[in-house]
């Protein structure tokens, strides 16, 4: 099932105030085989915000193990835009703390060593803790990888294993994990004053600046503010040595925490705390648009079908399932969407529909190159269009979600 979060995580504050309510969705990776009669199960998506730390919970979490199950399809290197994200972190490091060569690098959820290699690259000692079956790539490149998810246990055999690291790193992981207290518990056991601990995560900021709704989905249990990390850095007795923000994925937030021996950048607390002051009201301006968002894209997919018949699509991210939810999408609507060749999401359906999830060999070899062409991942708009026009693909390409829905209805 699902338990609820009636109590902030990060601050302990119990006032927490029901800001999104997005309805049933059903869990982002729950991949149903072409064939299959499976009907995938829902779960609620409330979004609950505290008022204190300045951190949005999702309500009703899904456990761990349901979510990420040792068949989890998603993989790193399929996106350009994410590993030029890791590819900036890892220089970000380098510049920040000098040489990474000999340093020891702990990534948790390290998926298939995408952000590893980086490190690797620079002379980096590569270890990696994966719940699922994406830890046998990681671990084919030559990483060293625990198949687990971060404990207290699983961080003594590390500590026991190869010592306290230097750095150790969460990529758009730290949102995903659980029981953010036995990461927190875990952390202790790790960290020495020479570690630095590098986070980097969606931030709440931009999300609701430019109505990203969608990443409220299952997989994120928490949707973290500069706030919640001065929260967090207190807790684990270390101090903020820098955040950056960058651009990824529509706007992240990397924080480094260690020792307060560190040297550290600036950091302008007081702007960033007043900017935030302001998130509250911003959730009640995102109930407005997303109804708005809802109506004018409905429509304007419904003229697109009424000329063209059931559309095509391009990718899947996980987020693109409460999109395709909310929008009332379904076989009817899209033939089928496309990924990459190599995509262990192909042979699948779409969650919730019987969407078919195909390769992009076969988009390009079904016909009229010419037609319009829904793209799911909206968030990385010129990654997709580039990629398409070097396939050769010649027709509109139509984000599901993009600023101008918003700017159009008069909404920002």
């Amino acid at each position: 099932m699902y338990h609820q979060i009636n109590k902030c995580e990060v601050c302990g504050s119990d006032g927490l105030s029901s800001v999104l309510n997005l309805g049933m969705h059903p869990m982002c990776d729950d991949l149903v085989l072409i064939g299959d009669s499976r009907v995938c199960r829902e779960y609620p998506i409330e979004i609950m915000f505290c008022k204190t730390c300045l951190t949005a919970h999702q309500h009703y979490q899904v456990p761990k193990r349901d979510l990420f199950p040792n068949a989890y399809h998603y993989r790193s290197r399929f996106t350009a835009d994410v590993l030029n994200g890791m590819e900036a972190l890892v220089d970000s490091c380098e510049q920040q703390f000098g040489s990474l060569a000999g340093k020891t690098v702990l990534d948790i959820g390290c998926n298939d060593g995408s952000l590893l290699d980086f490190f690797e690259k620079k002379g980096a000692v590569t270890i990696g803790i994966e719940p699922t079956g994406a830890f046998e790539d990681a671990k084919q490149k030559g990483h060293v990888v625990y198949n687990d998810y971060l404990s207290v246990s699983a961080a003594k055999k590390i500590i026991a294993m190869h010592g306290a690291p230097d750095f150790i790193t969460f990529t758009n992981v730290f949102a995903h994990i659980e029981n953010l207290g036995e990461v927190m518990d875990s952390l202790k056991v790790l960290i020495e004053p020479k570690t630095v601990v590098v986070i980097e995560n969606h931030y709440l900021g931009s999300v609701l600046a430019s109505n990203q709704f969608d990443t409220f989905y299952h997989e994120h249990p928490r949707s973290y503010s500069y706030t919640s990390f001065t929260y967090m850095v207190k807790s684990l007795g270390l101090e903020l040595l820098g955040v950056e923000f960058p651009a990824r994925y529509g706007g992240n937030i990397r924080v480094f925490m260690g020792d307060a021996s560190r040297d550290k950048s600036v950091i302008d607390s007081e702007g960033l705390k007043e900017r935030e002051s302001r998130f509250f009201d911003e959730f009640a301006e995102l109930v407005d648009n997303i109804e708005a968002w809802k109506v004018s894209k409905k429509a304007a997919i419904l003229e697109l079908f009424e000329k063209y018949g059931k559309l095509r699509a391009k990718a899947f991210p996980g987020r693109a399932a409460i999109l395709v939810k909310i929008l009332g999408l379904d076989e009817n609507f899209i033939s089928a969407v496309y990924e990459k060749p190599g995509s262990l999401k192909i042979g699948h359906y779409l969650p919730g529909t019987r969407i078919p999830i195909l390769s992009d060999e076969n988009l390009m070899e079904s016909g009229d190159r010419t037609l319009p062409l829904l793209n799911l991942a909206w968030h990385i708009p010129v990654e997709i269009r580039h990629y398409m026009s070097e396939l050769g693909y010649e027709g509109d390409i139509i984000d599901v979600l993009s600023a101008e829905d918003f700017y159009s209805s008069g909404r920002v």
